[in-house]
């Protein structure tokens, strides 16, 4: 159930994106092939021709409970989009390969196998017609794929 402040940061990202918010989602895990990891979550949403993504700023904790650090990083923003014609490939990878992509700063990503699809944890790859490579854990995969396929079929 949305609250009041949720539909008015909704309603701030359709201004800022020019037209109505077609698809959103929340990603668990996130990181961009040469660039940023966020391990906290980020949002992701549409307008069916755009896809952006961007972080908040969130203080760590456990169990609900604040953590106070000595050396607390100054936060950077994240926020970028890409167009939705732009993506050449969804898939699901294994996580472990996908962190193994980031540090090998080459995109080694592969599907799981048979025992994989069942014990291993999965990621949504995203791939862009300029090579860039995006790795989500997203909370509905299929959701997901259905959306992108029916927006570039749109296009």
């Amino acid at each position: 159930m949305d609250t009041e402040d949720t539909m008015a940061f909704l309603k701030e990202r359709e201004a800022k994106l020019g037209a109505p918010m077609k698809f959103r989602t929340y990603c668990t895990w996130f990181a961009k092939l040469g660039g940023e990891r966020r391990d906290y979550g980020v949002f992701l949403y549409t307008d069916g021709r755009t896809m952006v993504y961007e972080d908040f700023e969130r203080d760590p904790m456990i169990l609900g409970i604040p953590i106070n650090r000595k050396r607390k990083e100054k936060y950077v923003k994240m926020e970028e989009s890409f167009p939705v014609d732009s993506i050449t490939d969804v898939q699901r990878v294994t996580r472990r390969s996908a962190e193994r992509s980031l540090e090998a700063k080459r995109d080694i990503s592969r599907a799981p196998g048979i025992f994989g699809k069942a014990f291993c944890k999965l990621v949504t790859k995203i791939s862009t017609a300029d090579s860039g490579v995006i790795f989500v854990e997203l909370m509905d995969h299929r959701a997901f794929v259905d959306m992108i396929r029916k927006f570039q079929k749109e296009a």
